[in-house]
């Protein structure tokens, strides 16, 4: 049973700032697929496996970039339309959504900070209704610099009306752990996503999460 608000969380964090794609929802193969079949469209060849993994956590529209040079445009609409059509692959972490249930009882405030636009966001929010849990939605086209820069976590911590020390910035990217220590917020390693455990870790993240129980044990909701 949860006090009842107003309700001070018993830990060191009154928000919890979470990614999206490979952090509460599993879209690492969706999204592979997706690059995969925009490059065999647009580009003629494929590039292994790999590749499309580390591009996971940068905006759609810098992916293409990277792959596609000035064909990014209209790549970007292949992988986004591609991505549409096979949604049904979109699924939520086992204990993503309970976790995010529990945080919010419990008086945290909560944020999404995601790579996606708005525009790309809400076509997953009408199937995985994540804002049912959050206080604030950060996505890439809310700020002149998405992660790995500061901007986005920034942006949420003023909506917020938080401070950095309070704050906790859970991704399963490189991205998102520069983006939470260039904004001087507590950073956690979600290790369930597509990029290596030791690629985390070397961007030195305050917490290396296997299982979202140990998310409620950082935030002093379990033990």
């Amino acid at each position: 049973m949860f006090l009842q608000p107003p309700y001070e969380p018993p830990g060191a964090f009154r928000t919890v700032l979470f990614d999206v794609d490979g952090t509460l929802i599993d879209t690492a193969e969706l999204i592979a697929d997706a690059l995969e079949h925009t490059c065999r469209v647009h580009l003629g060849r494929t590039h292994p496996r790999e590749a499309y993994y580390a591009l996971i956590g940068k905006p759609a529209i810098v992916q293409m970039q990277i792959l596609g040079g000035d064909k990014a445009s209209e790549m970007m609409d292949t992988a986004v339309a591609y991505y549409e059509e096979h949604h049904e692959k979109e699924k939520p972490f086992d204990g993503a959504l309970d976790t995010l249930a529990f945080l919010s009882e419990a008086g945290l405030r909560l944020g999404l900070v995601t790579s996606k636009t708005r525009y790309e966001l809400d076509f997953t929010l009408k199937r995985i209704p994540l804002q049912r849990y959050v206080r604030v939605i950060i996505t890439a086209d809310l700020t002149t610099r998405p992660k790995p820069f500061p901007d986005p976590v920034y942006l949420a911590l003023q909506t917020l009306q938080i401070g950095a020390n309070e704050a906790l910035f859970i991704g399963d990217s490189p991205y998102d752990l520069q983006s939470g220590r260039a904004a001087g917020v507590k950073t956690g390693a979600a290790t369930w996503g597509p990029h290596p455990r030791a690629v985390l870790q070397q961007e030195q993240p305050d917490f290396v999460f296997t299982q979202f129980r140990e998310i409620l044990r950082a935030c002093g909701l379990a033990s």
